[in-house]
C-alpha cells in the first residue's frame, strides 16, 4: 500500500513541475511578446541569482556533487539549494514590480528548485 502512495505522490509532483515548466517556458514569453511592454531592465543582482540557480542545476545534473566526499556533498547540497531558492523568491518579488516578463520565469525556476529540494530531502530521509 505504501508503494502505491509513493508512486501517486511522484506522479502528482511531476505533473505540478511540468505545469510550472510549461507556464514558465511557453506561456510567459508569448504573453510578454503580445503585450510588448517595456519596463525597467532587471537589476544585475537578478541576473546573478538566476545564473547561480542555473549553474547549480547544471552542476547537479552533471553529477558535480559526486566528485565531493559524501559528508561534504551532504553538508553543502541542501543549504545551497535552499538559499538560492529563497534568494530567487526575493528577486522575483522585487522584479515583479519592475519587470513582470523577467519575474515570471524566475518564479517558475525558483519554485521548481524549491519543490525539487523538498522532494530530494524527503527521499534522502527515507
Amino acid at each position: 500500500m505504501r508503494g502505491v502512495v509513493i508512486i501517486g505522490f511522484s506522479i502528482v509532483f511531476l505533473v505540478v513541475l511540468g505545469t510550472i515548466a510549461v507556464f514558465t517556458l511557453i506561456v510567459t514569453p508569448i504573453s510578454a511578446f503580445r503585450k510588448n511592454e517595456k519596463g525597467k531592465p532587471p537589476r544585475k543582482i537578478s541576473y546573478v541569482i538566476v545564473a547561480l540557480l542555473i549553474l547549480h542545476w547544471v552542476f547537479f545534473l552533471l553529477g558535480g556533487y559526486a566528485l565531493f566526499p559524501t559528508n561534504m556533498a551532504d553538508a553543502i547540497f541542501m543549504p545551497v539549494w535552499i538559499v538560492l531558492s529563497v534568494a530567487g523568491l526575493f528577486i522575483a518579488i522585487y522584479e515583479f514590480r519592475n519587470n513582470k516578463g523577467f519575474s515570471i520565469p524566475v518564479v517558475g525556476l525558483t519554485t521548481i528548485s524549491l519543490l525539487f529540494s523538498i522532494f530530494i530531502n524527503g527521499i534522502s530521509n527515507m
